[in-house]
């Protein structure tokens, strides 16, 4: 150990000597990790990381496996069911310790003289008791607060709502708050890390599901068989296994929908309902709608960035190679007087070390950055996307792995280069080295070419997406867009009866002008 730190001491005082080439090795190694470890912590937030609940890996999604065949109204991207389905489903499933449902919704809030939309969590009473939340404040819903026929049901708020809204009020429990003109309590208050169940969409307040006719009136879902609204979120029981959970979930289906088939379904489709079956699919990493969107972008991404790493190191490689050039004859020297070829490598390893962990470093705060300018691009004042981006242990991890990984990259192979001359031949040389041979020269050569040829693979492939982002932007839409707004009216929050929305909208655009 004594001499490990004698090595990166020794290998600290040779960098200082260097700042020239010390400060170029180091930005070039944070650009490279730090784009990787920004795109990766872009993947672990939207398909990796777990659900900070209890336990999420007995979490399971409870879905209809042919929802393209179903008919009717349908809220939101995910597996959804009607509320009579998901009764059902509660009333008749034997492999869950726990089940609830839940849905996203919005409401118009005044909070504080600015009218915006408040982002609502529909949820059954057992939500926060199935998934281990414990409150920060007060209390979280409980079944007896979801008995059907609900009017005047408290409310749960988030922790970041209750920051914004309220300034993190101690005595923020039992204030009332305005949505759809009902006056309804805060009964409690989320912890800081809890978002809910859906990956990039936080929540402001948590409603139970039976307040849902007394907020939304006529357009409310509760009693239509032809709304799919609903996901339906399930704890396996101790020794269940999911394979079990899918056949126990099968086997009660055929019952299930002949129970509830609506009497106005469509009955051209009316087969295709009774068909239906349920499965348990893995809910560990929560619901998202980003996941299908950018999964496979962020992969293409951290491959491309992957390239831009590797340029990094074969560039630095060459500059570390003609580096030891100068250093052949010190090394010859130390071999002359005692020193093993091993002892030597491990100390320019040492160097490379340090420099792969100041790149490291570097290359994490610009990740912090990165990551977060990535997601304002896809993300609006009206649409806000929320994601995970605190810097934790495993960010920590892949940062080090990809450090260790530059290491062996850049450093390994110009150690063994520049301890490979023999000591009697370095005595009969002076100047600058032994560095003229032909396979020396080679090998830097092949570096050189290496380096053009994936940075000519990263040009084309800008080039390609920069086209193909051009002819996406000058498609023909039979309109001048220049000074176009492009709005969209939601009446689920208005409560506002169908003969009268045509003329709400006149009347809106009338003042906007």
């Amino acid at each position: 150990m004594n001499g490990i730190w004698q090595d990166l001491r020794f290998g600290a005082r040779m960098l200082r000597k260097s700042p020239g080439f010390t400060t170029a090795a180091v930005l070039s190694l944070a650009l490279g990790i730090g784009a990787n470890t920004a795109i990766f912590q872009l993947l672990d937030a939207v398909r990796l990381k777990m659900l900070p609940v209890a336990s999420p890996h007995e979490l399971t999604e409870i879905r209809i496996v042919d929802m393209d065949k179903a008919r009717g109204s349908f809220s939101g991207r995910h597996h959804a069911v009607t509320n009579s389905v998901w009764e059902q489903i509660r009333d008749r499933q034997q492999a869950f310790s726990g089940i609830f449902a839940w849905a996203p919704g919005g409401f118009n809030l005044a909070q504080g003289g600015e009218v915006r939309v408040g982002r609502a969590l529909w949820v059954s009473g057992n939500f926060f008791g199935v998934l281990g939340v414990q409150p920060m404040l007060g209390r979280v819903l409980t079944p007896s607060d979801d008995t059907k026929g609900c009017t005047a049901p408290g409310l749960v708020i988030s922790h970041g709502f209750w920051q914004r809204e309220f300034g993190g009020a101690s005595d923020v429990i039992g204030r009332k708050l305005m949505l759809a003109d009902h006056s309804l309590e805060i009964i409690g208050v989320t912890p800081p890390d809890f978002f809910g169940l859906e990956v990039g969409r936080n929540f402001d307040f948590a409603l139970p599901i039976c307040a849902e006719k007394t907020l939304r009136g006529k357009n409310s879902r509760l009693d239509s068989g032809t709304n799919w609204w609903l996901m339906v979120t399930g704890r396996l029981k101790p020794g269940w296994s999911l394979a079990q959970a899918n056949s126990s979930l099968q086997s009660m289906s055929a019952g299930l929908f002949q129970t509830t088939l609506p009497a106005n379904y469509p009955p051209v489709s009316v087969n295709d309902y009774l068909g239906f079956k349920l499965e348990a699919v893995p809910a560990a990493s929560g619901y998202s709608s980003l996941r299908e969107d950018y999964e496979r972008p962020l992969w293409l991404l951290l491959a491309i960035a992957g390239l831009v790493l590797i340029i990094a190191c074969a560039n630095l490689a060459n500059l570390l190679m003609a580096r030891a050039s100068t250093r052949e004859r010190e090394m010859a020297v130390r071999q002359a007087v005692g020193a093993s070829r091993a002892r030597l490598v491990r100390q320019l390893l040492a160097e490379s070390l340090l420099l792969a962990l100041r790149g490291a470093g570097l290359g994490a705060l610009l990740a912090q950055s990165l990551s977060r300018f990535l997601v304002s691009l896809i993300s609006t004042s009206g649409d806000a996307i929320f994601l995970d981006l605190a810097f934790d242990w495993r960010m920590l991890g892949f940062a080090a792995a990809v450090a260790a990984l530059t290491c062996i990259l850049f450093g390994l192979t110009p150690a063994l280069r520049a301890t490979r001359v023999s000591p009697g031949a370095a005595m009969k040389v002076s100047g600058r080295g032994l560095t003229a041979g032909r396979e020396r020269f080679s090998l830097r050569r092949a570096l050189v070419v290496a380096q053009v040829a994936l940075s000519l693979v990263l040009v084309a492939s800008a080039l390609l997406f920069t086209r193909s982002l051009n002819r996406l932007l000058t498609i023909n839409t039979g309109f001048q867009p220049e000074g176009v707004l492009i709005t969209q009216t939601g009446f689920g929050s208005l409560n506002l009866p169908p003969e009268r929305r045509v003329a709400f909208r006149w009347q809106l655009l009338d003042r906007i002008r």
